[in-house]
């Protein structure tokens, strides 16, 4: 690069500027070579654990990755300061298109052309790349009789290098096939992703244009990162408990933040290790003066009263009151953490329910966070506006109604200050799919970290925090439940005292590859939970293209975090593109109205119908489908039909086509009808 120094954003360093990848910038077209990185300790312990979930949806791993998931290597995350690249190999004249090979070139490196002197050379935009991962540089096929010096590239439906010497034949088609140790050559994975994908791998390398946006796709995670206060509320045992009984809705929390939860529990539970160390104190000052246990035991009831006089008195006890309404069945919903850590180092397989409850775990905790958030809810908002007379008052107050009636959706909060870790954990070539597409982790070689480079075998994962806007969309348990009765899958919603734990007791983990299209032994139990969890996906997918087309950010400067468990989704500013600050608060208190009203108006139908609603399940491009930096389940787990009701039955079309998506277990004799109601069907509200 000439030393040049070329400025971007951190975001575009994560999405663009990884080690490997190629990109042009006004320096010239560069293969990135070398991250200058600092190590990065703050981060939450279980971190690893949740990469090796992540992990568990890709069908083909590196090396190195493999060897993370045994635990034979440990993860590192880093943040890059700076990065370094260097110009592709092979140049091409702007004006005669010599070619110029710098491997082999003697001169110069920014000497003029040898044959016309035109000054400028470009970089030629192209590479080989495979889904193993694999990326080669081209390399010029020299003529055997005049070398390179009359070299070109003959760009058409057959790329070749040709020699311009009169009566020369030299002409050598471009292709590359794959290395010798490439994984997919393996015939155990060649079977493997013709049975998944249907298609055998080419053992050839695709000759690929720079600017192909999946020449190399990072694949990261999103995670709400704990603020320092929910840190200290998640070490107390009752922590967890009491968030549940706030969703469940037990106990009513109004409180700013979570501290004064903390402060709560804290009097009702057995508090902190903190805390235990400081009674223990207590207790040894008071023997040290004389007391006797009797005493001690009164000075410490009078303690404790005191204490919860000062955390809230009457709202603590109302809190004690909740946590005792939590059945002993509810409370297994949590599991066991100790013997789920315990299961995972004797390198075992955690059950189904042990994974559940890590999952509602997890989600529990993002719930505490967003109780530590500067936010608002939509009907808060709508009092606030209405002191100030605003005449947005009446739009939002219009879509607070629209989405309890019509959208399944008792509640929206604006949040202010919503803190997201991005953590890119391996990439892969021209696709991002699991089946199709070897997972590879980022080599070592290729960042720097001088001073802090652990001494074992590692994987550098780098990391970008950002604070950003958020909205939550709450849905109602209520309305779920209803529609499920609508389609013969739950009881009737007057026999269902508590809709939302009804719910919560069939929750089960949903991943990317979950559902009837993608097993073919799904459990008829597994079918509510990817039911709702699917729908709810469905519905925040439309969300998010209706902010998009409502405001001024795209729709690759959203992104979307899902607490299914919760019946709730989360859609952030990813800040990957510029944006204005504010602006999803604007969209939230002006255009919401309008938003949902094209819910209901505008998106049941796709361009692509009746073939995406018949053959494809009524997902695809056209309608649901969202780029990969925004979905993290691969547009999978989507349907229209869920939310807008359709045909479900199974039968062979005429073209021979089967619809798979609700074939097993088949959903149309499980409801007794081939017609599905939709959770946004009118006959529900």
């Amino acid at each position: 690069m000439n030393q040049q120094v070329y400025s971007r954003s951190k975001g575009q360093v994560l999405r663009r500027f990884e080690p490997g990848i190629v990109v042009t910038i006004p320096t010239g077209t560069i293969e990135i070579k070398k991250h200058d990185v600092r190590r990065v300790y703050d981060l939450s312990k279980d971190l690893p654990e949740v990469i090796r979930q992540e992990l568990n949806r890709w069908k083909h791993l590196d090396s190195q990755m493999k060897k993370f998931l045994e635990r034979k290597a440990e993860l590192v995350p880093v943040l890059t300061t700076s990065v370094f690249g260097k110009r592709l190999d092979v140049r091409e004249c702007a004006k005669c298109g010599a070619i110029r090979y710098m491997r082999q070139w003697k001169g110069e490196a920014d000497a003029p052309c040898h044959r016309c002197s035109h000054p400028i050379l470009n970089e030629i935009p192209f590479v080989f790349a495979h889904v193993d991962g694999t990326m080669i540089q081209l390399r010029p096929e020299e003529c055997p009789e005049h070398s390179y010096k009359y070299l070109i590239l003959e760009r058409g439906s057959r790329k070749r290098w040709r020699c311009k010497v009169p009566n020369c034949s030299h002409a050598q088609d471009i292709q590359q096939f794959l290395p010798k140790n490439s994984p997919i050559k393996s015939e155990k994975v060649i079977e493997k992703i013709k049975l998944d994908t249907g298609n055998e791998p080419s053992l050839i390398m695709r000759l690929t244009n720079i600017s192909d946006s999946k020449l190399q796709v990072v694949h990261s995670i999103s995670r709400i990162n704990p603020t320092s206060n929910v840190e200290i509320f998640l070490g107390c045992p009752e922590s967890l408990p009491a968030i549940l009984s706030i969703h469940l809705g037990y106990f009513n929390y109004q409180a700013e933040n979570i501290s004064q939860l903390t402060d709560m529990i804290r009097v009702v539970g057995k508090g902190t290790q903190e805390d235990d160390k400081q009674v223990e104190q207590l207790i040894k000052t008071l023997k040290l003066s004389g007391l006797d246990d009797a005493t001690i035991q009164t000075i410490l009831i009078n303690n404790k009263q005191v204490q919860e006089s000062e955390a809230g008195g009457p709202v603590v006890a109302e809190l004690r009151k909740a946590l005792n309404q939590l059945s002993t069945s509810t409370q297994q919903l949590l599991g066991d953490a100790k013997a789920e850590r315990e299961t995972r180092d004797a390198g075992e397989k955690l059950t189904t329910a042990q994974d559940n409850a890590r999952t509602l775990r997890e989600q529990l905790s993002d719930y505490a966070v967003l109780l530590d958030l500067k936010r608002k809810t939509l009907d808060d908002t709508v009092k606030d506006l209405g002191k100030i007379s605003s005449p947005f008052c009446a739009n939002l107050q219009a879509a607070g109604d629209l989405m309890r009636k019509s959208l399944g959706i008792n509640q929206v909060t604006v949040i202010q200050d919503l803190p997201v870790l991005h953590l890119a954990y391996g990439y892969t070539r021209l696709s991002h799919q699991p089946e199709a597409a070897v997972l590879w982790a980022f080599d070592r070689e290729n960042f720097d970290l001088p001073g802090e480079e652990p001494k074992g075998n590692w994987i550098p994962m780098p990391v970008y925090k950002l604070t950003t806007e958020a909205l939550s969309f709450q849905f109602d348990a209520k309305r779920i439940v209803k529609w499920l009765h609508a389609n013969n899958l739950a009881p009737a919603p007057a026999s269902i005292s508590e809709p939302t734990l009804w719910l919560l007791e069939r929750h089960s983990r949903i991943s990317s590859r979950s559902g009837p299209a993608f097993d073919d032994n799904l459990s008829p139990d597994f079918l509510i939970p990817w039911l709702v969890s699917s729908a709810l996906h469905s519905a925040n997918h439309l969300l998010i293209k209706a902010i998009a087309d409502q405001s001024s950010f795209g729709e690759t400067a959203l992104s979307e975090h899902l607490l299914f468990s919760l019946n709730q989704t989360i859609v952030f500013v990813n800040r990957l593109q510029e944006f204005s600050l504010g602006g999803l608060k604007t969209f939230f208190e002006q255009r919401l109205d309008q938003a949902f009203q094209s819910l209901l108006q505008e998106r049941g139908d796709c361009m692509f119908d009746p073939y995406c609603e018949e053959t494809l399940g009524g997902a695809c491009n056209g309608c649901l489908h969202l780029p990969e930096v925004v979905c993290r389940l691969f547009n999978n787990a989507l349907s229209r039909i869920l939310l807008y009701g359709g045909d479900i039955s199974a039968e062979t079309e005429e073209a021979g086509v089967r619809k798979t998506l609700w074939k097993n277990p088949n959903l149309s004799e499980l409801i007794g009808k081939e017609q599905f109601i939709g959770l946004w069907d009118g006959g529900l509200d």
